[in-house]
């Protein structure tokens, strides 16, 4: 490699990551390798054979580099200007890509948002607005776009992944670009609700887009206007969001009058959707549930839907010991709506036609037996056996 092709590589990739050109610092990359090729030129060549002293000089060559270009003077006057904000956000969106990619831990999208959306790592205009005028002071003191893009590191580090009470506040806030991510969340709710009713197929898209919107306007009437309770889990915020599109679907019902309608949740649908106001009715603590009288269905059924949607411990993990996987395959088919050929599919895609009837077919009794068997051992836990 030459001299002028190893500055020529430097000053593109430097343009390429911090935009020198787009934003006005050089005209072109040609006008950086000819203000970067006399420090080459006088420098001591052989520390381009040395990884470790290259790294330090390099850095050396970059500072003095960007004072010729008066990084400094630059962010001072245009820090404030559309074509800076819009590389400073494309910048933080790079960094929380990065972010998402190396995070390990559950976050709020695990239950409140659809595939290939995120709430934990959105970053709203409304929110890097926020954000802008929080670090602002800091960022027009910089000198070049390494401690820039330092800085921007910090900020997104400290406040993504966005967590339940950071996403609450975007929501009062009415931060359009999360309501509409969580809107999809809420059709998807709606979905699986809406598939629970007996409905006529040319109805029952009818009933859902009605249960969608209404529930939509709903939350985000009480939600702006603070009028919700205070959710301590992603998962609390779910099930409020089940029990309001569970009313909406049964007004949309009666409302409508739809032929061949049940006006009541199937009792499969029943079992597994949780149901706010379980807890208030009958007194479901983590430390009361014994409360629950055993030969009422009602309260079973309620205690045990709370035991597995809230996942209450002790209780759930006695509940499903040796049971992890089937108990699964009850979320995926009741909660997220799959049929069971779709969980056939997720489970073996390399098995014939002949052999995925068989996996649903044993895939159907397993979700029977389970459920069976997860109230048989609920009701024992409740006597104490």
């Amino acid at each position: 490699m030459t001299i002028q092709s190893a500055v020529t590589e430097l000053v593109r990739k430097e343009c390429e990551a911090y935009r020198l050109v787009d934003l006005g610092l050089l005209s072109s990359v040609e006008e950086g390798v000819s203000m970067l090729l006399p420090v080459f030129e006088t420098a001591d060549l052989s520390v381009l054979d040395d990884f470790a002293r290259f790294r330090v000089w390099r850095k050396e060559v970059l500072l003095l580099f960007y004072r010729q270009l008066d990084y400094a003077g630059f962010i001072r006057e245009a820090g404030d200007s559309a074509s800076f904000r819009c590389f400073l956000l494309s910048l933080k969106k790079r960094i929380i890509a990065t972010l998402r990619e190396r995070c390990k831990e559950p976050t709020i999208d695990r239950e409140l948002a659809v595939p290939g959306k995120t709430l934990a790592f959105k970053l709203s205009a409304m929110l890097d607005e926020e954000l802008f005028q929080k670090e602002r002071r800091v960022l027009l003191t910089v000198d070049t776009p390494v401690l820039l893009e330092e800085i921007c590191w910090d900020y997104c580090r400290r406040f993504f992944p966005v967590g339940m009470e950071n996403l609450m506040i975007r929501l009062e806030r009415d931060d359009s670009e999360f309501w509409n991510d969580l809107y999809l969340t809420i059709k998807k709710i709606a979905h699986t609700v809406t598939s629970g009713q007996s409905v006529s197929i040319q109805y029952r898209k009818d009933v859902l887009q009605e249960v969608w919107a209404d529930t939509s306007l709903l939350l985000h009437g009480k939600v702006v206007e603070k009028n919700t309770p205070a959710f301590e889990t992603p998962l609390h915020f779910r099930n409020y969001i089940a029990r309001m599109c569970l009313n909406k679907c049964r007004e949309a019902i009666r409302k409508h009058n739809f032929p061949d309608i049940m006006l009541t949740v199937t009792g499969e649908m029943e079992a597994f959707l949780y149901e706010e106001e379980a807890k208030d009715d009958i007194g479901l603590q983590k430390g009361n549930l014994h409360d629950i009288d055993c030969e009422d269905e009602e309260e079973v059924r309620r205690g045990l839907t709370v035991v597995l949607w809230d996942k209450l411990e002790p209780w759930y993990s006695e509940l499903t010991r040796g049971i992890e996987e089937k108990t699964e395959l009850i979320f995926l088919h009741y909660v997220e709506g799959l049929s069971y050929e779709e969980i056939a599919a997720m489970k073996d895609t390399r098995v014939s036609v002949e052999g995925r009837s068989r996996l649903v077919g044993k895939l159907r009794q397993d979700v029977v037996r389970t459920r069976r068997l997860l109230k048989l051992r609920f009701v024992e836990l409740l006597k104490g056996k």
